[in-house]
């Protein structure tokens, strides 16, 4: 069996984004109480507290506001346990055992055991799931309970992965046979005051939360504010504490105020435009191509994020993960390029761009600058600017040709599996190859880091050659938060503290 530290010991280097932040330094003891209020975006009217129906980053604050997973993934990507205090695998990765706290009790006072965690884990695994984590979850052949206080998943393949997986924000254990989601019961540091969809979480402090050193304030707003100016203002005159998605031009007013400052972090976030490859006219490999050699990655990166990232090479792993596949030559702005494929696929006519600000502030202005690098090459681009509430009910997904946005993940293989492989409810280019799906496997499955490295590097350049997503940057992440806000720290790939700002910052009185 191989014991949790080991496994910790032995795969620092496949962990992806492992090391990508320094560790803070030790911090000060907390204040309690306060209201704490946090900008976020990503609602709309029909959202629900369901884990299984969260997409957006706000979507992830929201939950990990109300709830906790098995794992969590800490300062420097380190893995800990969250509800699951410990695990352990068979040598091949195939049966992974987990052994859950003792004494976890959910908002309505019961007590928390392997049932529930069983049924939380089922509700995305179903045929018809939706859920964002189906793809994750798709080689678990089955799960049973060891007792009440453990749960052994038994995977169709080894999955070397399997405790990163599980501390997806999707993932949040709810009570078995929980149907209603409307009154929020979780784990987790806050509970339910008032929640009104696309607007505001309001939640207090869970009195019998498990960890002591977490969960300060005595309540929380979780606002969603997609204009990015009302974000920002709010932040500035204090309305807001903690304002996510900050774009270029936010930051340099934020850095020119006082009372407030940016936290910039790398990450792995990356904001793709989005060709459906399952229909007209991007079925077409060359039309694919075509869009690709009319980005100019490093005009995008330096107009619309002001050197706050990357550039991409249309596949999604950044340069920080160890799979990075290095040796794939950079994509480079080719307008000749792009007009031979153009000329070959056999199009003709204009592609609509569907965008919204909404995905990240600064969606609206890529696209723009897209339709003026494609014209040289004779492709001509119309721009369809969509509301931001139901974007990514409507749109997202729903649309041939989309601007999109990924926070990264915290190996590839996740990164992978959720946006790539045919099974995922999130394939949001609809790029299904049947190849690719086994070579997945094979990686995931494979506990040699050469070997497995070699498995995603093809995977990498499958998607590059073929894939439907022209990705032209990573993003850091960028946060504004007020000078009386502590405790913030990055953690993970996303923003906010990786969407578990809630339960880890608190007020200075």
């Amino acid at each position: 069996m191989i014991k949790r530290r080991d496994f910790l010991k032995t795969t620092v280097a496949t962990a992806g984004l492992i090391g990508l932040s320094a560790i803070a330094p030790a911090k000060a003891a907390a204040n309690k109480g306060g209201h704490l209020v946090i900008g976020t975006t990503g609602g709309s009217a029909g959202d629900s507290l369901d884990p299984t129906k969260l997409t957006s980053v706000g979507h992830g604050v929201m939950g990990y506001t109300l709830g906790n997973c098995l794992t969590e993934i800490e300062e420097g990507g380190k893995l800990v346990g969250e509800l699951a205090e410990n695990w352990e695998s068979s040598a091949d990765a195939a049966t992974w055992t987990f052994n859950l706290r003792k004494g976890v009790t959910f908002h309505n006072g019961r007590t928390m055991t392997a049932a529930d965690v069983i049924y939380s884990l089922n509700l995305h695994r179903g045929e018809d799931s939706t859920s964002g984590a189906k793809g994750l979850l798709g080689n678990i052949a089955d799960i049973k309970a060891d007792g009440d206080h453990a749960v052994i998943l038994q995977m169709s393949a080894g999955n070397a992965d399997v405790p990163y997986l599980m501390a997806d924000f999707h993932l949040l254990i709810v009570p078995e046979g929980t149907e209603d989601f409307s009154a929020g019961v979780f784990t987790g540091p806050y509970t339910v005051k008032e929640f009104i969809p696309g607007e505001r979480l309001t939640a207090a402090r869970n009195p019998n939360y498990w960890k002591a050193d977490r969960a300060h304030v005595d309540m929380i707003d979780v606002l969603f504010v997609d204009d990015t100016t009302a974000r920002i203002s709010g932040l500035i005159t204090g309305e807001i504490h903690i304002a996510g998605r900050v774009d270029p031009q936010s930051a340099e007013l934020i850095n020119g105020a006082p009372g407030v400052h940016i936290e910039n972090h790398a990450a792995a976030g990356h904001r793709p435009l989005l060709m459906a490859c399952d229909r007209a006219p991007f079925d077409n490999t060359d039309l694919r191509m075509a869009v690709k050699y009319a980005l100019d990655r490093p005009q995008i990166l330096e107009n619309v994020m002001a050197g706050f990232g990357s550039l991409g090479n249309d596949h999604p792993i950044p340069p920080s993960d160890p799979f990075h596949a290095a040796d794939i030559p950079q994509r480079a702005y080719d307008p000749d390029k792009a007009a031979h494929h153009l000329k070959k696929s056999g199009f003709e006519g204009a592609l609509e761009l569907h965008t919204s600000n909404t995905t990240f502030s600064g969606a609206e202005a890529m696209a723009a600058l897209f339709q003026q690098s494609a014209a040289a090459a004779g492709l001509k681009v119309d721009i369809k600017r969509e509301p931001a509430d139901g974007f990514w009910s409507n749109v997202w997904i729903k649309k041939p040709f989309v601007s999109g946005a990924w926070g990264g993940r915290p190996t590839a293989d996740i990164m992978l599996t959720t946006a790539y492989s045919s099974a995922s409810a999130w394939n949001d280019t609809s790029w299904r190859r049947e190849a690719f799906d086994q070579k997945l496997a094979v990686a995931r499955a494979e506990t040699d880091f050469d070997t497995r490295k070699a498995h995603y590097h093809d995977l990498q350049l499958m998607i590059h050659e073929d894939g439907g997503a022209g990705i032209p940057f990573f993003v850091n992440n960028v946060d504004g938060v007020r000078d009386e806000v502590k405790g913030f720290y990055p953690a993970g790939s996303f923003e906010l503290s990786g969407m578990r700002v809630a339960e880890r910052a608190w007020l200075q009185s």
